[in-house]
C-alpha cells in the first residue's frame, strides 16, 4: 500500500496507538472557517502576514488564515500538472498532486509536490519555486522548476512525501519516501536549483507498516525525525500514526528512546488515535514567539472521518523529546501568575463595570474564581464566579499598556481570548480584539497590582497557571 487515496471509509472502529488525551482533542482550540477537507497539510509558513499551508488535492490546494484560527481556501498553485510530471506518471488520469511542502531559501520560496497513482512506485517529486507565497502581492507567480527525484517499479522507495530542511550550517536538504524496502530516504540538495548532490540514502525503514510522510525539525542541536506508520487515507479505519526519533547528524542515524535506530525498524510512538483524533499524521512543525506549533491531518468522528487539520502545541521534556502540550478544557479555575504566585481577582471585590483586574494571594472567594468556556471560534470567555461579568480589554486597544478590566457579556473581540500552551504547564492569554497578552507588568510580586495589555515578550508577568476547581 501506498498512498493517497482520499475517500473516507464511513466505518466507527477506533484504532487505539495512543498520544492523545481523549480530554484534549485534536485541535488546539476549535478552528473555524475551512479548516476540514485538509489532507497531508505542508508546514505552515507566514508571508505578508498571512499564514499559509498547501495539501494534497488537485492541482495542489492551498489554505491560509490571519490567525491560524479561522481558515479559507486560496487558489490552487498550478493550472495543470506538468506535461514532464504526466509522461513519467503515464497512469495518472486527473490533476491530483500528492503531499506538498515548502520551504524559505535565499529569499525564495520552494514548493516540493509529488505525483503519482495510488499503490504505485512509478513516482515522481518535482518542484516550483515563487518570490511570494501571498496570491495578492506583486510577483506572484509558481516556476515548475521540473523534476527533483523520480522512483519505478524497480526502485526500493516510492518517491513521494518530500520534506525539506535547512541544516544548522545552512545546507537543503530532502527527506523523501513511502513504504517499501528503501523507507525514507535523505539527499541533499543544491540551494541554487533544488536538485540532487547525491544518492539518497536510508534514514528510516524495516518498520512493521510504513514508513513514510517524513518531517525533520532542528532544535537544540539535534534533528527529529518524525514519520508515519500504519495505514492513512481510510477515514474512520486509519491506524495511522506518528513515530520520532533523533540524531545529532543531519544524516542520522536517528535513534529512539530506546535506542533502536529507525533506519532497522525503529521508532517511538510520538501520536495515535485517541478521543476524538483518529489516525493522526503528515506533521509540520511551525515556530513563532517561542511557540513552537504542530500541524497535522486527522480524520474527525464528528464529520464520519474528514481528513481535517489539526494544530496542537508542541512541549520539549527536560530529555528535550516532544510531546504534545495539554490544551486547557472549557471549566472552573483560579488563574495564577506563574511570575508572583498570586491569582487574578475583580479589585477590590466590586461589581462596577470597569473595575480593574488585580492580583492578590489566592483566598477562595468568588472573585478569584473564573470560569471559562469556548466561544465557538476558537476562543475563551473568562467571566468572574463573584460579579458574571467578563474580563475585557478596555476597547480592544492594541496599545501598550492597555486597561484590562470587567464588563457585561458584549460579545465583541474585546471580551474573547486565545488562552494557548507554553509547553511548561502555563498558558499565554491573547486578546482577539488587541492581539496583546494579558500581562502582570513588571512580573510583580506586589498585591493588588494591576493587570494590562502588552505586547507578547514570552516573559515570566505573561505565563498562567489554571488551576481545576471543583
Amino acid at each position: 500500500m501506498q498512498k493517497k487515496l482520499l475517500v473516507p471509509m464511513f466505518c466507527l472502529a477506533l484504532l487505539s496507538a495512543g498520544g492523545f488525551s481523549p480530554r484534549q482533542t485534536g485541535r488546539a482550540a476549535v478552528l473555524a472557517g475551512d479548516y476540514s477537507w485538509t489532507h497531508d497539510p505542508s508546514r505552515i509558513l507566514k508571508c505578508n502576514g498571512k499564514y499559509f499551508i498547501y495539501l494534497t488535492g488537485d492541482n495542489i490546494p492551498m489554505k491560509v488564515s490571519t490567525d491560524l484560527l479561522t481558515w479559507k481556501k486560496g487558489p490552487s498553485v498550478l493550472a495543470k500538472v506538468p506535461d514532464w510530471a504526466r509522461q513519467a506518471v503515464p497512469l495518472a488520469k486527473n490533476d491530483f498532486a500528492w503531499a506538498p511542502d515548502v520551504i524559505l531559501v535565499n529569499n525564495k520560496y520552494l514548493l516540493f509536490w509529488s505525483f503519482s497513482t495510488f499503490g504505485s512506485r512509478v513516482s515522481v517529486t518535482g518542484l516550483l519555486s515563487s518570490p511570494t507565497l501571498d496570491p495578492q502581492a506583486p510577483g506572484y507567480n509558481w516556476k515548475d522548476e521540473g523534476l527533483v527525484l523520480a522512483s519505478t517499479r524497480a526502485s526500493d522507495f516510492n518517491a513521494i512525501d518530500p520534506a525539506p530542511i535547512l541544516d544548522e550550517r545552512g545546507d537543503l536538504w530532502l527527506a523523501i519516501g513511502s513504504w517499501n524496502r528503501g523507507g525514507i530516504k535523505l539527499v541533499k540538495l543544491d540551494k541554487s536549483t533544488g536538485k540532487p548532490l547525491m544518492a539518497p540514502v536510508t534514514v528510516a525503514a524495516g518498520q512493521r507498516t510504513g514508513p513514510e510522510a517524513a518531517y525533520l525539525h532542528f532544535r537544540g542541536g539535534w534533528y527529529y525525525l518524525f514519520e508515519n506508520e500504519g495505514i492513512c487515507c481510510a477515514g474512520m479505519n486509519s491506524s495511522y500514526n506518528i513515530r520520532v526519533g533523533r540524531s545529532r547528524s543531519i544524516a542520522g542515524p536517528y535513534l529512539d528512546k530506546e535506542g533502536h535506530d529507525l533506519g532497522k525498524g525503529g521508532g517511538t510512538l510520538f501520536a495515535g488515535t485517541e478521543g476524538d483524533v483518529v489516525g493522526p499524521g503528515h506533521v509540520g512543525i511551525y515556530s513563532q514567539d517561542g511557540i513552537d506549533t504542530l500541524t497535522f491531518h486527522y480524520y474527525d468522528p464528528r464529520s464520519n472521518g474528514v481528513p481535517t487539520l489539526g494544530l496542537r502545541t508542541l512541549s520539549w521534556g527536560a530529555h528535550a523529546w516532544p510531546s504534545v502540550a495539554p490544551e486547557l478544557a472549557p471549566g472552573r479555575y483560579s488563574i495564577v501568575s506563574q511570575a508572583s504566585g498570586l491569582a487574578l481577582g475583580i479589585a477590590n471585590n466590586k461589581p462596577d463595570d470597569g473595575n480593574p483586574i488585580d492580583q492578590f494571594e489566592y483566598r477562595g472567594g468568588p472573585t478569584q474564581q473564573w470560569n471559562v468556556s469556548s466561544v465557538g471560534d476558537g476562543t475563551f470567555a473568562i467571566s468572574s464566579m463573584g460579579t458574571s461579568k467578563y474580563l475585557d480589554l478596555f476597547g480592544c486597544s492594541t496599545a501598550e499598556g492597555a486597561k484590562i478590566s470587567q464588563y457585561p457579556w458584549l460579545s465583541n473581540d474585546c471580551q474573547k481570548w486565545r488562552i494557548e500552551p507554553l509547553g511548561d504547564g502555563s498558558f499565554r492569554v491573547m486578546s482577539k480584539g488587541g492581539g496583546t497578552a494579558l500581562t502582570l507588568p513588571g512580573s510583580s510580586k506586589v498585591p493588588l497590582a494591576q493587570m494590562q495589555g502588552q505586547a507578547w515578550r514570552n516573559e515570566a508577568g505573561q505565563h498562567w497557571l489554571f488551576n481545576k476547581l471543583p
